[in-house]
């Protein structure tokens, strides 16, 4: 093998060095060692989210900041969903499987309608005392499934779905990528600014390798194949400082990202950063440790609405 050859491979190898799940989409996420990989992406992710009763509209950190602090816990001996956050005096316990004739509730998320379940009356008002709005908790229904329709990946054996994520199942970030941004940035910032699954690092990588990958294989435990589907156009989240709550209000990150960021060449006015993907297919495992190779590249292009 030539130097160069050496060189270019040793470009592809990557490894995990992060993996998190959020389990109620616009709280806080859990770090994980390892997770299955299951027909929407890490364990439990995205699986409960927050809606207005008034709009019926789902709520995030951009209409309230205030999310960012709730803390949230799997409690495997209760089979509860655990939350907490500053001026509760009580954590809210919800159960992970809802009860059986739960109350079903159809809600947009962006271009797709999701069936959720109802946590109750109890959920929905202590998350109403602490937003200060009404609002419920859903559970997403297992029985009915979300299909991933846009930028799908040739090679999935499989239709990828999602809970409440906002389209893929899978989010990946890269340590030189982010090192990148921040470089530019008067605050850094950290990957939980950009809500990332899975972040991986190599030593050789360089910033935005990412943006051309198209299939990556990940071996460990298990052996398989993720598939890299687009860019991931940012709003206005990575704003929110993590630590008060609160919106920063001068505009960063996407000020200064709009600067060097907006590199999609089918929407050249969205600030990109991450990567939206999915499993070819669900069941593997994937462990902090794995390594991330790249077997194809291509190009990625947002033609349609994501």
């Amino acid at each position: 093998m030539t130097v160069a050859a050496a060189a270019a491979e040793e470009k592809d190898v990557w490894r995990v060095t992060a993996l998190y799940t959020y389990p109620v989409k616009s709280c806080q996420g859990i770090s994980l060692s390892s997770s299955e990989i299951g027909p929407t992406g890490l364990q439990y992710d995205r699986q409960w989210m927050i809606v207005s009763t008034t709009t019926g509209r789902f709520v995030t950190q951009r209409q309230h900041p205030r999310l960012a602090l709730i803390q949230v816990q799997i409690d495997h001996t209760t089979n509860q969903l655990i939350l907490r956050a500053p001026t509760m005096t009580q954590a809210l316990h919800v159960p992970l499987t809802p009860p059986t004739q739960t109350a079903q509730q159809n809600v947009r998320v962006w271009y797709d309608t999701v069936s959720g379940l109802c946590c109750g009356d109890e959920a929905s008002q202590w998350l109403t005392q602490y937003t200060g709005k009404p609002v419920r908790l859903l559970r997403k229904d297992p029985e009915t499934p979300r299909l991933v329709s846009r930028y799908v990946p040739l090679e999935c054996t499989e239709p990828p779905q999602a809970a409440f994520a906002d389209v893929f199942p899978l989010h990946l970030t890269t340590e030189p990528s982010l090192r990148h941004v921040n470089e530019r940035m008067q605050r850094s910032l950290e990957h939980a600014n950009f809500r990332p699954n899975i972040v991986l690092d190599s030593d050789t990588g360089e910033a935005y390798d990412e943006e051309t990958w198209k299939t990556v294989e990940i071996s460990g435990q298990d052996t398989w194949k993720l598939l890299v589907a687009s860019r991931t156009p940012r709003c206005s989240m990575p704003g929110v400082d993590l630590s008060s709550g609160e919106m920063y209000g001068d505009g960063e990150p996407l000020k200064t990202m709009r600067t060097f960021r907006c590199v999609d060449p089918g929407k050249p006015t969205f600030v990109c950063f991450g990567m939206q993907a999915a499993a070819q297919h669900a069941g593997p495992t994937i462990r902090v440790g794995d390594i991330a190779r790249v077997v194809t590249r291509g190009f990625h292009e947002l033609t349609e609405p994501l």
